[in-house]
């Protein structure tokens, strides 16, 4: 309903323009020539954005209401972003360091920290919904710290379910999924 609503004042702007056009003396009406045809590209501009929000807005939620996590973020110690990895779609990526031999999905060759990090570090599987971490490091591990500022140490081989905003540390690396 919403699109028909704002396709047909598209329409009557482009119309207006139209009108104005063909039956008066455009030299003198350009002024109102002009804005019907500035409404109607902001109209058509406005209804599209709104669009792209509202599907932007409804993929990043699964049908029980859970945000789908869709990015993987490189953090400095500050907190800001320096670098990320697309995991939709993803089922399966290994976190560590690709040396040549090996093929990792997050390469983490490049880090400050990257000699404490393993070839192979850990995993990220998707099932059922939801991402889920596991420490296949057996020297110098990975943490999780939830939202709520706690942090845990995994388990080697124990898988954790990972949410929206939760820190994984890969030795010193942190790494944000959103």
């Amino acid at each position: 309903m919403r699109k028909q609503i704002n396709r047909m004042i598209a329409v009557l702007f482009f119309v207006m323009a139209l009108l104005l056009l063909v039956f008066s003396d455009w030299r003198v009406s350009w002024v109102w020539i002009g804005v019907a045809v500035a409404g109607m590209v902001l109209h058509i501009w406005w209804s599209v954005e709104a669009g792209y929000r509202e599907r932007r807005d409804h993929a990043d939620t699964s049908d029980d209401g859970q945000q789908v996590l869709t990015e993987l973020v490189l953090l400095d110690e500050a907190d800001h972003r320096i670098g990320s990895w697309e995991i939709y779609g993803k089922n399966g990526l290994v976190i560590g360091r690709d040396v040549g031999e090996n093929q990792v999905s997050i390469n983490l060759e490049n880090t400050v920290y990257a000699g404490m990090i393993d070839i192979e570090h850990a995993v990220l599987n998707y099932s059922g919904d939801s991402w889920y971490i596991e420490d296949i490091s057996e020297k110098n591990g990975v943490s999780i710290q939830k939202r709520d500022g706690k942090k845990y140490k995994l388990s080697y081989g124990k898988p954790c379910r990972l949410e929206a905003g939760d820190i994984i540390c890969i030795a010193l690396t942190r790494l944000q999924i959103l």
